[in-house]
């Protein structure tokens, strides 16, 4: 069986709380063609004695000490174990090689609950929300912890930040990212507005607009949007190599634009010249100005880059077929 499949089926497993197939699957099968980390994570994840998982993980850790997956689930392990302590170390592990992960501070919070400190639980809870506003278990945590509060007066310093919790310019983005994601595009607009009108000029997220815009087929607002992001922010890669890509959306022959693109385009690979995805571009542009030779430059580079892109190689062969022979 293949293995992606066959991790697949596990996950399913799992899922279901099928812990007794799962774990056959994982000694006869995975056991035999997945890697050693492999075998002892499943196995944490689809053991039901609360020893045997943390011995999984810790063997599993011991492989890839620097897994996340891992490091989270051990955290939990630990804080399921009662060992505080230990698991607040691993969830801060997590954070510290990836700062915008909700969950590790999410769980950290819930750890820090278990141990009474409140105040850090709700900072982390917070921080959890800030960066995932739509994870729920945070917010249930968050809520969950301020029913707590409200039973005791010594809390109402606490409590009375808790609920008049600021939310920045960070939250709204992070929302707007969240609901485009899931293509909640009103409910994303309306938070990029907010964060519009609470920093103006943080420029990614007028490059997000954009996107908004450029996805309804406004290609005009797109453009002016990934403007404004240009004009904050002269660095912003993306927003050059989108911008360029509006003269393919509207399919203008139009020489003053293309060429307006190529720009755009030879802009954004000045910042990154391994931009593949931008020299490409430029072929398909130099190809539509007919200039075949410069379009063929283009490909060559990619090539030079990644010696198997098969577009690059495509659109060559094309182009020396058709044009050049």
């Amino acid at each position: 069986m293949d293995k992606s499949k066959l991790l697949s089926k596990i996950d399913d497993c799992i899922v279901k709380k099928d812990y007794i197939s799962a774990r056959k699957l994982i000694r006869n099968d995975l056991k035999r063609i997945g890697t050693k980390y492999d075998y002892y994570f499943y196995m944490g994840v689809a053991s039901t004695d609360a020893d045997e998982r943390l011995k999984n993980f810790e063997k599993a850790l011991s492989i890839e000490p620097n897994n996340i997956e891992v490091i989270i689930n051990l955290a939990n392990a630990k804080d399921e174990a009662g060992d505080y302590d230990s698991a607040i170390l691993g969830y801060t592990k997590a954070i510290e090689l990836d700062k915008r992960n909700a969950l590790a501070y999410n769980n950290r919070g819930f750890s820090y609950f278990h141990k009474g400190e409140f105040e850090k639980a709700m900072n982390d809870y917070d921080m959890a929300l800030m960066l995932s506003p739509k994870l729920k278990i945070a917010e249930y945590n968050k809520q969950d912890l301020i029913k707590i509060l409200k039973e005791d007066e010594k809390y109402s310093d606490l409590l009375k930040n808790a609920e008049n919790s600021h939310k920045d310019y960070k939250y709204y983005f992070n929302l707007g990212i969240q609901e485009a994601n899931v293509g909640n595009t009103n409910e994303a607009m309306a938070a990029y507005n907010k964060v519009i009108e609470l920093k103006p000029d943080f420029a990614p997220v007028y490059m997000f607009v954009g996107i908004l815009e450029f996805q309804k087929e406004n290609y005009k607002k797109a453009y002016e949007y990934y403007s404004k992001t240009i004009d904050i922010d002269k660095n912003m890669v993306d927003a050059y190599f989108n911008r360029a890509q509006i003269v393919f959306a509207t399919k203008t022959e139009d020489k003053k634009e293309l060429k307006s693109a190529l720009e755009d385009l030879e802009k954004a690979i000045e910042f990154d010249d391994k931009f593949i995805d931008a020299h490409y571009s430029m072929a398909v542009i130099y190809k539509n100005m007919g200039d075949y030779k410069q379009a063929i430059k283009s490909l060559d580079k990619i090539l030079e880059i990644d010696e198997q892109s098969v577009n690059a190689r495509a659109l060559k062969k094309l182009l020396i077929k058709k044009y050049l022979n």
